[in-house]
Formats: structure tokens, sequence, C-alpha cells
């Protein structure tokens, strides 16, 4: 037991708890603006899916699964050429609420920054398999987990549960959030990428 005080006393183990504590509250910080800002941006959604397609802001829909409004495709990270088991149980088809679930879908790929990667190693684009299209005219966090990495983020179920990273990657992946930042985050080296790094 006298080890681990030991261990406690070191100064790179206060160096650990001093930047955990730092990252703790940095996340906390950044989560109230994630929070509003991923609103803002279902707003924004809303708002364009009426000026392109006209359905009303008002319109909502519960009755679509991801697999329902995402084409059976490798590129989405949830198909495969063989047998597709994200499509076995719901398959494409078109939101009954006038396309409302697909126009959202068509929206969080145009927003996502790695969406047109053509480099199959490199591709992310959107995490659809975090998201339940169902939810998304109610829930603003089901669009932004979307915009979570591909990895460890399946019970990240509102922003609340969310860690440092991935708040981060929403933010960084999802270019709604330039407006929030004067860095440019298209550059290769930008404040999300160094904090990711670090």
């Amino acid at each position: 037991m006298s080890d681990y005080r030991d261990i406690f006393r070191k100064p790179e183990t206060k160096n650990w708890f001093k930047a955990a504590i730092g990252m703790k509250i940095t996340r906390d910080c950044l989560l109230d603006i994630v929070k509003e800002a991923t609103q803002a941006f279902y707003h924004a959604i809303r708002k364009e899916i009426n000026r392109k397609h006209g359905i009303l802001e008002n319109s909502v829909c519960s009755q679509c699964h991801t697999p329902n409004v995402l084409p059976c495709e490798t590129n989405n990270k949830c198909c495969t050429y063989r047998k597709c088991v994200f499509h076995k149980i719901h398959k494409p088809l078109n939101c009954p609420s006038n396309n409302l679930c697909n126009s959202i879908c068509k929206e969080i790929v145009s927003h996502h920054r790695f969406r047109n990667c053509s480099n199959s190693h490199s591709f992310q684009g959107p995490t659809w398999v975090y998201t339940e299209a169902s939810k998304w005219c109610v829930q603003s966090w089901q669009i932004a987990r979307c915009y979570l990495s591909n990895d460890g983020y399946k019970d990240v179920n509102q922003a609340e549960d969310a860690d440092f990273n991935g708040i981060v990657n929403v933010i960084y992946n999802c270019e709604f959030f330039q407006r929030y930042f004067k860095d440019d985050l298209t550059q290769k080296e930008n404040i999300c990428t160094k904090v990711i790094q670090v």
C-alpha cells in the first residue's frame, strides 16, 4: 500500500491529475456550447429542408430507423459487400413524412467534414451505427451522434455522456460548428486537431 502513496507523491502523477482536471473543466464548458449549437444545427437543417423541399419545420417523424433512410452501400461504413447486417431488419425506404428523415440524412452527410474523402481508408463520414433516425425530430443529440468518432461511443445517448474527445470530435467533424471558432477548422492543423492529438 505504501507503494501507491509513493506514486501519488511523484510530480508526474500530480501533473496527470492536473491534466485530467483541466480536461474535465474544459469538457464541461464545451458541453454547454455543444448542446446549444446542436439545437441550433437541428433548426438550421429544418430550415434548409423547408427551403429545398417545402417540408414544414414543425413536421415530425418517429417511424423511420437509420437503415431505412441510409442507402445500402459500403461507403457508409455500416454495410458490407455480401449480406448486410445493418439493413437485415430495416430495409432502405422513403420516409412516410414527405421524405423528411431521408432529407435529414442528406443534410447530416452534407455537413460532415469528411463526406468527400475518396480513399476508403480515410473516409470517415457520419457514424450511422450510433444514431437512431426515429429520434432525429425530437432529440438533436441523435443528429450530433453522427459526428462522433467510429469507436467507443455506442452508449453515449446524451451529450452529458460524451467524454472530452467525443465533444471535440462533434465540434470538428460537423462543419456547422465553424461559426463558433475564429480558427479555420478546414486547415490540416487547427485548434481541434491539436487538442485531439494531445
